[in-house]
């Protein structure tokens, strides 16, 4: 028994010092850091622009770790890379009477502090515009017409048949129960004429294999297609970037309030859940992994507008409230209402972390019944006689 423990535990010492955990870390300091730089940027250059005195722009939030500047805003990196904030000069902007600076944050008109607080959401969109806007001139539009698509093995998903199968990213499926395929439109309609299990014959290199996969009610062996893609020019990437900022903002926004109409529980991931998405971006390829720091970033310039006190969009509305009413809002009602955000916050990543931790354990199961059921590729031993079915 001990044995078997020191053995897992030098496992997950090797795991934890491997290049591939080591880079998806870095990946993830990387992504997350880029996201909060530029929000906190966002603050700052519209605090600049308003002739806001900044006291300090801080990236991380906790122990301090280093500090520098010399003029009248201190630079601050602190340990816990999941946040950040620019501190503006009078930033209490209920207290009107102690207003003595007119470079004091609370000196300026309402819809002055409005655009300060904005400008961090708006800062992720411009960087998510920007990286989709690359992405697409780089990569090009993805090909949507299946018969036009060639059935080459992109994703193997988890928890489905083809997981553990033998099959890899860039195998050429030739023939779907010995049926001759030549486009991915072709490999679905004969997956779903199936009945219980279903052969799959495919080319790796010169090379010619078969594996056969059970099939469930559903039809699915957890195999997504290998994108193909077309150049784009430059004003179309313009407006394909433009839409793809306001595509994910309103798919976000629906589902969410679909979810909240049917009292259920909104899908959301916590920090687990981000960082494994982003540790398996790092390892998709450049364009992928910046095409995720995007949406990445459209999800924080988003998250922070909602209307909820001590996000910038609670901020906000203070600031609508005060114009409406012609005076500001007291001070401890932004106080209280701020400490309900707060514990509003605090229980939203409770919860999600919990959800990452629940489709972990469920994933985990999956994978170990589709060991258990999935039969082994093809041996050399029988190539010939799947050469002579893929014909």
């Amino acid at each position: 028994m001990i044995t078997s423990f020191l053995h897992a535990l030098w496992a997950k010492i090797l795991w934890l010092v491997s290049p591939d955990t080591l880079l998806s870390a870095v990946g993830i300091a990387f992504a997350l850091g880029l996201v909060i730089f530029i929000h906190e940027l966002g603050h700052f250059l519209a605090c600049k622009l308003l002739n806001i005195r900044v006291e300090e722009f801080s990236i991380g939030f906790g122990k301090l770790l280093k500090k520098w500047g010399k003029g009248e805003t201190q630079y601050s990196l602190r340990a816990i890379p999941l946040g950040g904030y620019v501190k503006p000069a009078g930033e209490f902007y209920a207290r009107e009477a102690e207003i003595t600076d007119d470079r004091d944050f609370a000196a300026k008109p309402w819809y002055s502090r409005a655009f300060m607080v904005f400008a961090g959401a708006g800062m992720n969109y411009v960087l998510a515009f920007v990286i989709f806007f690359i992405v697409v001139l780089s990569m090009g539009l993805p090909i949507n017409n299946p018969k036009l698509i060639p059935p080459v093995v992109g994703e193997i998903m988890e928890s489905y048949p083809a997981y553990k199968s033998g099959l890899q990213q860039g195998d050429l499926i030739t023939a779907v129960n010995n049926t001759p395929i030549q486009n991915w439109e072709q490999m679905v309609k004969n997956i779903a004429a199936a009945q219980n299990e279903v052969t799959l014959t495919y080319k790796r290199g010169e090379e010619t294999s078969s594996v056969t996969l059970p099939l469930g009610e559903n039809k699915k062996v957890g195999i997504a297609l290998e994108p193909v893609y077309q150049k784009a020019g430059v004003f179309k990437a313009l407006k394909v970037a433009a839409h793809q900022c306001y595509y994910w903002t309103a798919l976000s926004i629906t589902t969410i309030a679909d979810k909240l109409w049917h009292k259920q529980a909104p899908d959301v991931a916590g920090p687990i859940g981000i960082f494994e998405i982003v540790g398996k971006g790092v390892h998709s390829g450049p364009e992928d992994y910046f095409f995720l720091i995007g949406l990445i970033s459209v999800a924080i310039g988003m998250f922070n507008l909602f209307p909820i006190p001590i996000l910038d969009g609670g901020h906000i509305l203070f600031f609508i409230i005060e114009a409406i009413r012609g005076k500001r809002v007291k001070e401890k009602t932004i106080y209280n209402a701020s400490s309900a955000g707060a514990i509003f916050l605090l229980a939203l990543v409770l919860y999600a972390t919990y959800s990452d931790i629940k489709r972990i354990r469920t994933r985990s199961s999956a994978k170990a019944a589709i060991e258990q059921t999935v039969p082994q590729p093809a041996q050399e031993d029988n190539a010939d006689a799947v050469k002579e079915a893929s014909k």
